[in-house]
Order: structure tokens, then C-alpha cells, then sequence
């Protein structure tokens, strides 16, 4: 890709900044490309830029489809692998492998960067670059800058939480193709001003996708402005998350929440209290997008651990067990008087 894009950089003017965009990372962020400019916009010295982002799941650690780099205390890049980089050998030693080492110890997870399909490079120095001999270490990790590593080249690695999915798989064509074709959707984290709508969206989910199922009464009597209330009250709790799914158009059509565990005498850190979307948004891979957010914020604030509590008439069951909840216990719930089982589904380790 270097090759042909020095192509072009031969016609460019001297001292031009140029962006490569590897094709494997489409929904790359604008704000992650303007940070890895920036980097050469302020020291002279840096040949080439790239960008990083933590890593969040322990399958990634593991995965040579996930480029994992490593940094000096400046942020210049050190080394480029396939491989899980840096090996905590005492952690690997004491728990058997890497993979029992990260569940057991959760603060090794934090040592990892993925990197992102992203180069910035000054025009002199890419023309000088791509006329290099591919290195041993180039065609043994197939991964060329490492072939600008083994000949001197500052790489300097800037870190971005703009996350990114890089094409590697099969599964990364769906899961991208999933979120192109929902590209209207913004996720954000919500605040108290959202309760109203908010509560239209539980409300409205509740009556379309619950009629029939449970008492007709039950129904009736959940109303907005009650629902309303409840988040109010929620939103001033310690703890207490949400997150939710809007359009343009719309609003907000589809929210997560999270928090502490009602139930004190469960194994579980943290209880998802729910997971709503409007019907017609339905189906869209928009409540992964919430799941996985709630998930993300959890890793992030060190919870290990979480719970829902569903109907057993519940028609999202099939939705819990495809995000890998696992039933753990039953229990039971009333609704305009009339007992209804639950089943509680657990993940237990985020």
C-alpha cells in the first residue's frame, strides 16, 4: 500500500503531510487521523505517526488478526507483533497460561494496545522509506513497519479512545456491514434531561412487545410519567449508568442502564436492568451496540461481573443467550397480581 501511495506523493509539494487509511478500517474515527497529524505537526523529529487504543477484551490479547504494539516512556514505537506483546511471564507462570493469567489478574489487560490501521507519514520520508528492502522481520510478521522500525524510523504511537474495527475476519465484515447500515445511529451517555424520553422508549416497548403476554391491566398502568419519575431517581444514584441509541429524526429509540446489584445476596457485581428499543429499531444489532457499551463501561470501572433478571414469557430470552448470558437461577415476580417466573441470567466474567 506504501508503494503506490509514494506514487502519488512524488507529484505532491515538499514537506506534505500524507494519511494513509488502510482499507481494512472504514469506520476509522476523523478525531483519531487529526491526533496522528498533530503528532507530526509538533516535533520535526518524527518520521511517521500511528495511532493505538487499549484493548478490552481478553480474545483480542490473543488473536494475531489484532496487531498489539509496544511504547518507549516518549510514545515511539518499540515493536509491532502478532503476537501478545508484552508476555507477562511471572503472571504466565503462576496461572498456567496467558489466557488464565488475564482472567485471574484483570489489571494485565490494561498493558495492551491494539494497533490501528492508520500511517502518517512526511512526503521525504516515505519516498526514502518505500525504496527499503523488505526486512526478515517485515515478511516474518508480515507487518511493513516493522520494515521502517528495523532501519531507524521514530515511529511516534499516539494512543486514541476513538475505537475502530479492523476487517480482519468474517465476522468484522458483519459486525461493520451491521453498523453501515445503522450509520444514522449515535450512542451517547445519557443524563437526567433524557428521562422523558427515556420512558417513552420503555413504555412503548413494553405495550408493543409485552401485549398478550402479560396482564392487559399491568399495561395500563405503566405510563410515562411514571416511568419518567423512576429514571429521574435512578439518575441520582450512585453508580447508576445509562446509555442510549438516537437518531437525527427519531431521538432516542433504544437505551441500557446498569448499576449496583439490587439483590445483595447474588455472586454479581453489577445487575443490567435493561436493555429497550423502540419496535421498528428492533433487530438491527442496535441493542448489541447498548450491551456492548454497558459491558465496555463495567471493564473500564473494574466490574467483573454482572446479572439480569428477565420474565420467562420474556421474547428477548434468545437476545440474553446470544450475548452469553447464562442462566443461573429462577425466581418469581408479580404483575398486576399474578405471579410470573423469572430467570435470571449471569455473565460471569466480563
Amino acid at each position: 500500500g506504501s508503494d503506490r501511495i509514494a506514487e502519488v506523493a512524488e507529484t505532491l509539494p515538499e514537506n506534505s503531510i500524507i494519511v494513509n487509511v488502510q482499507g481494512d478500517e472504514p469506520l476509522i474515527s476523523p478525531t483519531t487521523i487529526e491526533k496522528a497529524v498533530e503528532a507530526l505537526l509538533q516535533d520535526e523529529t518524527v518520521d511517521m505517526a500511528t495511532t493505538c487504543e487499549p484493548i478490552h477484551a481478553i480474545k483480542d490479547v490473543l488473536s494475531a488478526d489484532v496487531v498489539k504494539v509496544v511504547t518507549d516512556e516518549n510514545g515511539f514505537a518499540l515493536y509491532f507483533s502478532r503476537l501478545p506483546i508484552p508476555f507477562p511471564r511471572e503472571a504466565v507462570k503462576k496461572y498456567g497460561s496467558l489466557e488464565n493469567a488475564l482472567r485471574k489478574e484483570k489489571d494485565l489487560l490494561s498493558v495492551y494496545r491494539k494497533h490501528t490501521g492508520l500511517y502518517v507519514y512526511r512526503r521525504e520520508f516515505l519516498l526514502k522509506y518505500t525504496k527499503l528492502l523488505q526486512t526478515d522481520l517485515e515478511k516474518t510478521e508480515m507487518l511493513e513497519q516493522l520494515r521502517a522500525l528495523e532501519n531507524g524510523a521514530k515511529i511516534k504511537v499516539v494512543e486514541v479512545l476513538e475505537g475502530s474495527i479492523g476487517v480482519d475476519t468474517k465476522e468484522d465484515f458483519e459486525k461493520v456491514k451491521q453498523i453501515i447500515e445503522t450509520e444514522n445511529i449515535v450512542y451517547r451517555r445519557a443524563n437526567v434531561k433524557d428521562a422523558l424520553a427515556v420512558a417513552k422508549v420503555h413504555v412503548e416497548s413494553w405495550h408493543k412487545s409485552f401485549a398478550g403476554i402479560v396482564p392487559q391491566e399491568f399495561l395500563d398502568n405503566l405510563t410515562v410519567e411514571k416511568r419518567e419519575q423512576a429514571f429521574r431517581q435512578r439518575f441520582g444514584e450512585e453508580n447508576y449508568k445509562m446509555f442510549v441509541a438516537e437518531t437525527a429524526n427519531d431521538g432516542i429509540v433504544g437505551f441500557a442502564d446498569f448499576g449496583k446489584s439490587r439483590e445483595k445476596d447474588f455472586a454479581f457485581e453489577a445487575e443490567l436492568y435493561a436493555i429497550y428499543l423502540l419496535p421498528e429499531f428492533q433487530r438491527k444489532g442496535i441493542g448489541e451496540n447498548l450491551f456492548k457499551l454497558c459491558q465496555k463501561e463495567m471493564i473500564a470501572d473494574k466490574v467483573n461481573s454482572m446479572y439480569l433478571m428477565a420474565l420467562d414469557v420474556s421474547p428477548y430470552k434468545p437476545f440474553y443467550e446470544k450475548m452469553g448470558g447464562q442462566i443461573v437461577g429462577k425466581g418469581n415476580h408479580f404483575l398486576a397480581l399474578v405471579e410470573y417466573e423469572t430467570v435470571i441470567y449471569g455473565w460471569k466474567d466480563l
